[in-house]
């Protein structure tokens, strides 16, 4: 990817964190959209099924001694890295992993649950306009014997509810991952929240209404207010310094 393009009023971009990072740096200008490092922190404990805290490392590094006593998953809100994969840790791995970052780098943790059926849903105008199931355990080629129409079209239909009902606000352009929770911390088993992610650096799997992602990534990076307004974290602007020259 050549940055320079980025400063087109045409160009649409949908590419990794660090790349967009780069372009950002580059031209200040362009905004990308994102629902934000802490926004599954604030929404409804009924949606996401689990405690949620999302800290910079230095603070969780002096609070991790007395406040972490059993095993969290732990992922960066924002991006993915292989610095710091998102998986369940004990209070010790944490620690040990912690150390490899920057101060001022927010890492989220939550409480370890399971989901067993994913669904990646493109949100416009907080509605859900296309959808693709995703398996993380299974190779792309056997997702669609995997998948089940209508738990997809359940979680769909989930999601819109909760959209509809202006308990969570979301960004114009977003994606919203749904997943059924099997051993949820709050609440029966069902639909939670899994997270967002950009629409401009979010895979597309398989979808059902590509038009409708093509439209979502590109208003994603129209428009965008302050509150909306991507921001990359330390550790990719660090990765984008050799980007943006390019």
């Amino acid at each position: 990817m050549d940055t320079a393009a980025a400063s087109g009023a045409d160009t649409v971009l949908w590419c990794p964190g660090a790349w967009a990072a780069a372009a950002v740096s580059r031209h200040r200008n362009l905004r990308l959209s994102s629902a934000g490092p802490r926004w599954l922190d604030h929404l409804p404990a009924a949606v996401t099924g689990r405690e949620v805290d999302t800290a910079t490392v230095g603070q969780l590094r002096a609070i991790l001694p007395v406040a972490e006593t059993a095993r969290v998953f732990a992922k960066f809100p924002e991006t993915k890295h292989e610095r710091f994969e998102a998986r369940v840790r004990s209070p010790e791995e944490l620690a040990a992993d912690l150390d490899q970052l920057p101060e001022s780098e927010p890492v989220q943790l939550q409480s370890p649950v399971r989901f067993d059926y994913e669904v990646r849903c493109w949100v416009l105008g907080a509605k859900v306009v296309a959808h693709a199931v995703y398996f993380p355990g299974a190779p792309r080629e056997e997702w669609a014997g995997l998948e089940h129409p209508a738990r997809s079209a359940a979680a769909v239909k989930w999601l819109g509810r909760v959209l509809a009902a202006g308990d969570v606000t979301v960004p114009d352009a977003v994606v919203v991952d749904a997943g059924w929770c099997t051993d949820p911390v709050v609440g029966p088993p069902g639909w939670r929240i899994v997270e967002a992610n950009a629409a401009w650096s979010a895979d597309w799997y398989i979808p059902d209404a590509m038009d409708a992602v093509v439209a979502t990534v590109a208003a994603s990076q129209l428009g965008v207010s302050d509150r909306w307004r991507w921001r990359p974290s330390p550790l990719l602007v660090h990765c984008s310094k050799a980007l943006a020259r390019r």
